[in-house]
């Protein structure tokens, strides 16, 4: 179990990798926080097993704990030090996804009345966007929301004379409508 945190951070920085090799080059620290949840040896061993992988590798770990503010302070201080240690031109990266690129083309999308209070949104562009939007965010499904209004799908369900609380399915997800 105690090998988790370490398991965790070498599974970030694998992500890290394989989206911009680059980003393992910048420097890092890390905050290994909730020590206030553990007892006796188990926080000591967790530390110095985060220590014995990522120290070597030049990457300081940093114990803290958030609610009670234990080592913030010298975490602050570290990632300060650091900062000003950096170069200060920006890294670009590429775009993974051109939005303006899914806005201009004009793809089909199928808008039904499948039953009584039921209806159906699909479409190449549809799938496109679900599947880069994060449903479960606040933002993500407002988001979502103003893609559906801006591209005249809400007024094509509302033409199909869909009402309050009426479902609404779009690969596999289904949602409630409400104006």
């Amino acid at each position: 179990m105690l090998k988790y945190p370490v398991e965790d951070i070498l599974a970030i920085n694998k992500e890290l990798e394989e989206y911009n090799e680059k980003l393992l080059k910048l420097p890092q620290i890390i905050a290994a926080n909730k020590i206030d949840v553990f007892y006796g040896q188990e926080e000591e061993t967790v530390i110095t097993l985060l220590k014995e992988e990522f120290e070597p590798k030049g990457i300081k770990v940093m114990p803290i704990s958030a609610v009670t503010g234990q080592g913030v302070s010298a975490l602050l201080y570290e990632v300060n030090k650091m900062l000003k240690q950096t170069r200060k031109e920006p890294v670009v990266f590429e775009k993974e996804f051109y939005i303006e690129e899914l806005e201009s083309k004009q793809e089909p999308f199928v808008v039904e009345k499948i039953e009584e209070h039921r209806f159906l949104v699909e479409g190449p562009r549809i799938e496109k966007m679900l599947g880069y939007t994060n449903l479960d965010s606040e933002k993500g499904f407002e988001f979502f929301q103003k893609f559906l209004k801006k591209n005249g799908i809400l007024e094509e369900l509302e033409t199909l004379g869909i009402e309050d609380g009426d479902i609404v399915e779009l690969y596999g997800l289904s949602f409630e409508y409400y104006k």
